[in-house]
C-alpha cells in the first residue's frame, strides 16, 4: 500500500489580505519552481482580474502588435498585479522568498485554447475539401477502424472540471518548500 502524505497548505497574500491557498501540489519540478492550483478567498476573487490580467493583456498586445493604447493597457495590467505585493506564507505565517509569483485564470486559459482549435480547425477544413475530392474518386469506400471512436463518442462539450486558477511560483531559494 503507498504511503500517503499529508498535504501542506501555503496561502497568497496581498497587503496584509489573505487572497488564498494552494498546496502547491503539482508536479515537482528544479530550480525552485512549485505551481498548484489555487483557492481565492472572498476578496481574493474580487482581486482575482488584477493576479490573472498581465497574460491577457499581453495575448492582445502580441495579437495585434504595437499599438501605444495597447501597450499602455498592458503595463496597466503589470502595474496592478505588482501593486498587489503579492507574498507566499509558509503553514506557519511565515513568508517564503520568491522572485516570481504569478496566478492564471483556467476559464481563460481554455478560451484560448478553444479560440486556437477552432482556427486550426478552419484551417484543417480548407485542406479536407481536397481530401474529400480525393476519396470521392476512390471505387471502394474508406475502411471502417472498429478501434476509432465515433464522433458522437467523443465528449468534448463537457471537459474535466478543474479550479479556476492556478499559482506558479519560482522560490528564491529553491529548498525553501520540499
Amino acid at each position: 500500500m503507498p504511503v500517503q502524505h499529508a498535504q501542506t497548505t501555503y496561502t497568497l497574500w496581498s497587503r496584509g489580505r489573505l487572497l488564498g491557498e494552494t498546496d502547491l501540489g503539482f508536479l515537482y519540478r528544479l530550480n525552485g519552481f512549485r505551481c498548484g492550483w489555487f483557492f481565492p478567498t472572498p476578496i481574493g476573487e474580487r482581486l482575482m482580474p488584477m493576479a490573472t490580467g498581465v497574460a491577457p493583456a499581453l495575448r492582445v498586445l502580441c495579437a495585434l502588435g504595437e499599438d501605444p493604447t495597447l501597450r499602455a493597457d498592458f503595463r496597466a495590467a503589470m502595474d496592478q498585479e505588482v501593486a498587489l505585493e503579492l507574498q507566499l506564507r509558509g503553514p506557519d505565517g511565515e513568508v517564503i522568498a520568491t522572485h516570481d509569483i504569478g496566478v492564471r485564470d483556467t476559464h481563460y486559459l481554455r478560451e484560448v485554447a478553444a479560440a486556437e482549435l477552432a482556427r486550426f480547425e478552419a484551417e484543417e477544413a480548407k485542406g479536407n475539401e481536397a481530401l474529400l475530392e480525393l476519396e470521392d474518386s476512390f471505387d471502394e469506400p474508406m475502411p471502417f477502424d472498429p478501434e476509432m471512436p465515433a464522433d458522437d463518442d467523443l465528449d468534448d462539450d463537457d471537459p474535466p472540471e478543474h479550479p479556476r486558477y492556478q499559482i506558479q511560483i519560482l522560490l528564491v531559494d529553491p529548498e525553501a518548500i520540499p
